[in-house]
């Protein structure tokens, strides 16, 4: 009979990112050499931690952490796509499990957590060491958000991740929520969306979903008029989430509730200043309470979106996610293009404004990368849900 026990290395490469080697030889248990994740107070980081297996053979491994965590540190790992869970697991010769660990210090100094790995044969039980955890999970105080991605559209970059489903996307557990960030969320119970970070509100998100929510719907159906308002369109969105149980509801009333910068229903677009301004109602609409609404163009400008009057082909201001997933997108640096019977042929989405310079058009981000206008009664674009949850 014999028994095994593993050889540790720890190799910090940076201050985020660690490699945890593991080889494994026949002879008595011996102690370990701890990998070390240190934090100084009223930091918040994502460490990488890498675990590869150095041995001739599959080996089976169980990371864990030592000792107890204070109440002031959250610490524990991000599920997310392309990223492992640190549970027991089997790596081959020189096979390599990537973990994304979360670690937020709150406390009154430094704080050091050790990380170790219970190691053995594929046909042997592993057994945690005494004062020893299985690492777990990082949630936040929102139950409903499963995941969180680094937003980043960089072409090539080591953590690119424009959908939140490319294989490149780094997990994150921000306090301060950037425009772009990618949640994947329960709307309800049996449910998961994902949708982008427009604005973070202290204890609220205001995000905007992925892709359109509904296609192919006009603004006003029974005419190009745009002092109707969004009568059309905004029924629809506001109905299409009605189960989204998990979701807060938005009271509004356009013309008078303030959307970044004001509360005017009616702008216009200076190609030569590149600015909105949006100085007047054109139509008003009473108070409205629901699941969703749409973009304004005064949050759209503010993240970023210019407009064009005239040429269409004048592309991308925007950010990726904020016209991807349209009919064209992939032409205008989109990375995805959303086509196909159970889309429609969505050129865009409708916003909440009008165009102050005809009375028959308002405005819509189109997948070309910019804001434009468009006859109201035209049913070319969609519709995508801005929403507001807790933190």
């Amino acid at each position: 009979m014999y028994s095994s026990y593993t050889l540790f290395s720890a190799n910090q490469i940076n201050k985020s990112a660690i490699t945890i080697k593991v080889g494994t030889m026949n002879g008595k248990i011996d102690g370990i050499i701890t990998n070390k994740l240190t934090l100084e107070k009223g930091k918040k980081q994502t460490f990488v931690v890498t675990l590869e297996n150095l041995n001739a053979i599959e080996g089976k491994f169980l990371p864990y952490y030592i000792g107890i965590i204070p109440d002031e540190v959250t610490f524990g790992y991000l599920e997310a796509t392309g990223v492992d869970i640190p549970i027991e697991t089997n790596l081959t010769k020189n096979g390599k499990k990537t973990y994304s660990i979360y670690l937020e210090n709150n406390s009154n100094s430094s704080i050091t957590i050790n990380l170790g790995v219970q190691g053995g044969l594929v046909s042997q039980p592993l057994s945690l060491p005494t004062n020893t955890h299985m690492i777990p999970q990082s949630v936040g105080e929102n139950k409903n958000i499963s995941n969180i991605w680094k937003y980043d559209q960089r072409s090539g970059s080591s953590t690119f991740c424009v959908t939140g489903e490319e294989s490149t996307c780094l997990p994150i557990n921000p306090d301060t929520f950037e425009p772009g960030t990618i949640i994947k969320y329960k709307v309800n119970d049996t449910t998961e969306k994902y949708f982008h970070v427009m604005f973070d509100n202290g204890d609220t998100l205001t995000l905007q979903q992925r892709e359109n929510t509904i296609y192919q719907t006009a603004r006003y159906k029974e005419s190009n008029d745009n002092t109707q308002g969004p009568t059309t369109i905004l029924r629809v969105l506001e109905n299409a989430p009605a189960n989204w149980m998990n979701v807060n509801n938005q009271t509004y009333t356009l013309g008078l509730t303030i959307f970044k910068d004001n509360a005017f229903t009616g702008c216009t677009y200076d190609e030569i200043t590149d600015k909105f301004t949006c100085v007047t109602n054109i139509y008003t609409m009473g108070e409205r309470t629901g699941k969703s609404r749409m973009i304004t163009v005064q949050e759209a400008h503010a993240l970023g979106c210019l407009g064009f009057e005239s040429d269409r082909s004048t592309t991308g201001t925007c950010p990726i996610w904020m016209y991807n997933y349209l009919y064209n997108s992939k032409l205008y640096g989109g990375t995805v293009s959303q086509r196909g019977e159970e889309f429609g042929s969505d050129y865009g989405y409708w916003t909440m404004n009008a165009y102050i310079s005809d009375s028959t058009r308002a405005y819509c981000v189109y997948d070309t990368g910019r804001i434009g206008n468009q006859p109201t009664s035209v049913s070319s674009e969609g519709g995508r849900a801005v929403i507001m949850i807790k933190k």
